[in-house]
């Protein structure tokens, strides 16, 4: 990896990773214009030298683990959603556990019931994924 320090009408000037810079000209840059500041690669083969873009890493989880979304089945939400949602069964299912917490609290006002009806009716509509599932 190098990045871009300074480029003119004809040159190149890219720092390395062991802290020099090199000046390179226009041409090397393989299908690309060059900006201050872009991570480029530099490949070397003798006199002839290739700058190519750098891939933008993927962003990682800090674990290193791979976060998986919670699978949420569409026909069992909208059921959930249908028969409990005036207590809010259905946002325990789909994992946003504080919502159904407050549908919970605030049941005995029928107004999580009404909200739940929408969110049926919404459901009905909302297409699901290849397995059934869908983001809630």
């Amino acid at each position: 990896m190098a990045k871009i320090i300074k480029k003119d009408a004809e040159n190149v000037t890219v720092g390395l990773d062991n802290g020099t810079f090199e000046v390179y000209p226009l041409s090397s840059c393989n299908g690309f214009t060059p900006e201050a500041g872009m991570i480029v690669d530099v490949f070397k083969n003798g006199d002839a030298v290739v700058i190519s873009k750098a891939a933008a890493p993927a962003a990682a989880p800090a674990d290193n683990t791979q976060v998986v979304p919670h699978q949420v089945n569409k026909i069992a939400y909208v059921l959930l959603c249908f028969f409990f949602g005036g207590i809010g069964i259905h946002k325990f299912y789909a994992g946003h556990w504080i919502l159904g917490l407050l549908y919970l609290i605030f049941c005995w006002t029928f107004i999580p019931a009404f909200i739940a009806f929408i969110e049926f009716i919404i459901g009905i509509i909302k297409p699901a994924d290849n397995n059934g599932n869908y983001k809630a």
